[in-house]
């Protein structure tokens, strides 16, 4: 079966996506940071090209292995939480069907049905021992969670590697592409171009103004570039490397 992204994301329940469009935008940050203050830092240490090279793509590598990692540890604990959660609601609502009836009917009150259906529709729940039924209410009602279905760890995890490498790509070719002596200034406005494309993106799924997000990317983007090209000149200059 050919494999489709809207199909794939059509399934994939709203947490889910959410997590993986927050690990998308985040990863493509740090891989544009990360890797220009590195390549940036090199060049004011007055590296060879094969050396500035090397730096990057093992700085692209580390960075993306420990974003995913992060991203796996930090959604994994997520979603250990979320099955404890339902599986602790599972079980006090075996242990006190009295409470469970009263939830129900409560829920479906908030819901705009009368009392009296409420309770119907509780004693019939009751009635036929449909626990499941009372706990996918609650959870759904209580805790926005959808028995069955928890955020992926995995997903989060490829989604960060995956956008870390795109977002390292672009300092990194145009360390690669651009000629002496514009390097350091078009690597600079390559990431600079980049930050501000991304903060674009990621401002749509943010109540902060589209303005205040892309400038944001960009004033943390130049404050570590200037720290580490400032610290590859000192270091050039003391050491004589």
């Amino acid at each position: 079966m050919e494999f489709s992204l809207r199909a794939y994301f059509k399934h994939t329940m709203l947490a889910d996506r959410l997590n993986i469009i927050r690990a998308g935008i985040l990863g493509a940050n740090d891989g544009i940071i990360s890797v220009s203050g590195i390549v940036l830092g090199a060049m004011g240490a007055n590296f060879s090209s094969n050396y500035l090279l090397v730096s990057g793509v093992a700085g692209m590598l580390a960075g993306a292995c420990s974003m995913a990692g992060g991203e796996y540890i930090s959604v994994s604990a997520q979603h250990d939480i979320q099955k404890n959660t339902v599986k602790k609601v599972l079980s006090e609502t075996a242990a006190t069907p009295a409470m469970s009836r009263q939830h129900i009917v409560t829920t479906y009150l908030k819901k705009g049905l009368s009392k009296k259906t409420a309770e119907t529709v509780a004693d019939e729940l009751m009635a036929q021992v449909n626990i499941q039924t009372q706990v996918n209410d609650e959870v759904a009602d209580t805790y926005q969670i959808k028995v069955g279905h928890y955020l992926n760890p995995w997903h989060a995890a490829a989604t960060s590697f995956l956008s870390f490498i795109a977002g390292a790509l672009i300092p990194l070719l145009a360390m690669t592409l651009i000629p002496n002596p514009y390097k350091e200034l078009g690597t600079l406005i390559a990431m600079v171009i980049a930050l501000a494309l991304n903060g674009l993106v990621s401002s749509h799924s943010q109540t902060m103004s589209t303005k205040q997000t892309m400038l944001r990317n960009i004033i943390v983007g130049l404050l570590t570039t200037v720290v580490t090209f400032a610290l590859g000149a000192l270091f050039h200059t003391t050491i004589g490397v």
